[in-house]
């Protein structure tokens, strides 16, 4: 297992340096994985928590009953239209919350799995352009799912403006994503 853990860092590195931009949510509330303004505000571009280096195995988790309703804290503090989608994975490497890299054109949805809430992403007076903001934290309630064990709770922001045309006709969605996880231990 630390094998592949190494090999998924390395693979994440690469998408990381080809894709560098500074991180526009963070996670605040449950703990996540790692905070997303380290590796010079790069972090939240690493799939699939936004958390490269952390050894998710031996991560700390926040108990929670399973089937409860947990509240997210989340600082939106670059806004761009789109929204929030939070999944959750028992993979602790995430390979099925993995985001897709493109789709066939724009009226294409973004295909996500496991997924609990879906939101628009949190705009000041309904304006969301892409901008920094303060004080633009969202609070919700998310219920969680009804199992036990660990999971990753998989909090990702998807910037609509960041589609890119490709030769094809195709839609690239390298510049769309950043990710942040926490982890829970789901009990009865």
């Amino acid at each position: 297992m630390k094998m592949l853990n190494k090999i998924l860092w390395t693979v994440a590195l690469i998408f990381t340096f080809t894709a560098t931009a500074q991180a526009h949510i963070d996670l605040v509330s449950p703990k996540p994985l790692m905070g997303g303004h380290g590796m010079d505000d790069t972090t939240l571009k690493v799939a699939p928590f936004g958390a490269p280096g952390v050894d998710v195995e031996e991560a700390d988790a926040l108990t929670v009953k399973a089937g409860s309703e947990l509240e997210l804290v989340i600082d939106g503090y670059v806004t761009h239209p789109g929204y929030i989608v939070v999944s959750y994975t028992t993979d602790l490497y995430g390979q099925d919350v993995m985001p897709i890299r493109s789709i066939p054109d724009y009226n294409t949805l973004i295909p996500h799995k496991n997924i609990l809430m879906k939101i628009a992403s949190p705009c000041p007076e309904g304006n969301c352009k892409p901008r920094r903001v303060k004080d633009n934290v969202l609070k919700t309630k998310v219920k969680l799912p009804d199992v036990t064990g660990n999971i990753i709770l998989v909090v990702r922001q998807v910037m609509t403006d960041k589609f890119d045309n490709q030769p094809d006709g195709s839609i690239s969605l390298k510049r769309v994503y950043y990710h942040q996880g926490a982890k829970l231990k789901l009990v009865r």
